[in-house]
């Protein structure tokens, strides 16, 4: 199983290198190359979690909670630990925690990533080339809250 933490400052080496290694390629093909003013730029410790397995970090979670929608700027694992199921579970709890709340995040068609996205919920709601931008409203609520 896994816990997540707040990140903090010293976490942002692990991070880079974890989101160059794993999207690197995809940079590369669709972007022309990896950008680290890009990486910088995005990474608001406020908003990242680092998830940790068996005492060590696994990978990490960028959520912008405000304003709405909720937004996954980064999710990222270790590849040690990708098709192990950690993915949907972590996406789970997100889901579950905002479950009002409509989730948006963006990632490239050809990412692996987009089938475990799709897989719990995920829709296309907008594309730009090979960018697609994709939402998982909220739960429908039977009954009057």
């Amino acid at each position: 199983d896994y816990e997540l933490r707040p990140a903090t400052f010293e976490d942002y080496p692990y991070c880079y290198r974890l989101t160059k290694r794993n999207m690197y390629e995809l940079f590369c093909r669709h972007w022309g190359g990896w950008v680290p003013a890009e990486f910088r730029r995005g990474f608001v410790i406020r908003n990242i979690s680092i998830v940790i397995i068996a005492g060590k970090r696994a990978g990490y979670l960028n959520v912008i909670k405000e304003p709405q929608p909720v937004y996954v700027a980064n999710f990222q694992l270790s590849p040690a630990w990708q098709n192990r199921g950690i993915g949907t579970k972590l996406l789970n709890r997100l889901l579950a925690t905002h479950s009002r709340d409509s989730i948006q995040l963006t990632t490239f068609e050809d990412n692996p990533a987009k089938r475990l996205y799709e897989r719990i919920g995920f829709v296309v709601v907008e594309k730009n080339g090979m960018t697609v931008r994709m939402e998982k409203r909220p739960n429908k609520v039977s009954g009057s809250d």
